[in-house]
């Protein structure tokens, strides 16, 4: 009888610490003016998941306003200059004071609909894409056809080339122009034809874009925003309540897409 209740003292003990133990990926609950959405943080990006937990336990979203919103696309918010903005106020600039070092897990994330992303500087102020420490985008975006995402690779694959055939050229601006000068038409183009093909050997394969068969089921079914991908964080999803975010992306805007109504984020809570 002593060993069974010590067997059983074990077990409720080694349960209650599993379920005590924190999550790998919790779940936060947003309740905002327009409704509950609930999202999961991903384990894959640690920094982001642990740096949001911290922001939700003080409590820094709560009388946030939903500052971006845009059909089609994305809503925005985490900015603390919007807890007492003024409605003609531009936002978007605020944040804790700090920033979180790239975590991009590109392709196996990527920008289909409902996915949570880090906002941040653009490339030329932030070549290493550091994400904002407090704002984030929840993903909308649009359904494509096959041939849009052919198109988008395509021109994907053209700027690329585009890069490599620049390094050639000034590689080989000095043969160029001799040959320019003869006024032998036949032979530039064949020796342009050659540079060409001196380019797509110099194109980094790895940098070629293609998209993933996931990323195709996903973009011609749920929709999202393919441009995004391999540039922004994605540190989450949302799971429960997507029709909110949607909602508020449908809102009249100003022209700086801020909804002419505060939506608000009442309160934040880690729930599992």
């Amino acid at each position: 009888m002593k060993k069974i209740f010590i067997f059983l003292l074990a077990f409720t003990l080694l349960y209650s610490f599993q379920s005590c133990k924190k999550s790998d990926e919790p779940i936060v609950e947003f309740q905002t003016s327009a409704g509950l959405f609930k999202v999961k943080l991903f384990k894959e990006t640690p920094q982001h998941r642990d740096n949001f937990i911290h922001l939700v336990k003080d409590g820094y979203f709560n009388d946030l306003i939903f500052h971006r919103a845009m059909k089609d696309y994305l809503i925005q918010t985490g900015d603390p200059n919007s807890k007492t903005a003024s409605k003609n106020r531009l936002l978007g600039t605020g944040g804790p004071g700090y920033t979180i070092n790239a975590e991009i897990n590109y392709p196996t994330t990527f920008h289909k609909k409902g996915m949570l992303t880090a906002a941040r500087l653009p490339d030329a102020d932030n070549p290493k894409k550091a994400s904002n420490g407090s704002q984030f985008c929840i993903i909308i975006g649009k359904q494509f056809t096959s041939e849009e995402l052919d198109t988008l690779e395509l021109n994907a694959y053209n700027r690329q080339l585009d890069k490599a055939w620049r390094i050639i050229v000034a590689k080989n601006r000095e043969e160029i122009t001799a040959i320019s000068l003869t006024g032998d038409s036949l032979k530039l183009s064949n020796y342009q034809d050659s540079l060409i093909i001196q380019a797509k050997k110099l194109m980094n394969k790895e940098e070629v874009f293609f998209f993933t068969p996931e990323q195709r089921e996903a973009y011609t079914t749920l929709g999202g925003a393919p441009h995004m991908d391999n540039e922004y964080t994605i540190f989450g999803e949302v799971i429960e309540g997507i029709e909110i975010a949607e909602q508020i992306s449908l809102q009249a805007v100003d022209m700086n897409n801020r909804p002419l109504e505060d939506i608000r984020i009442i309160s934040t809570k880690i729930i599992e």
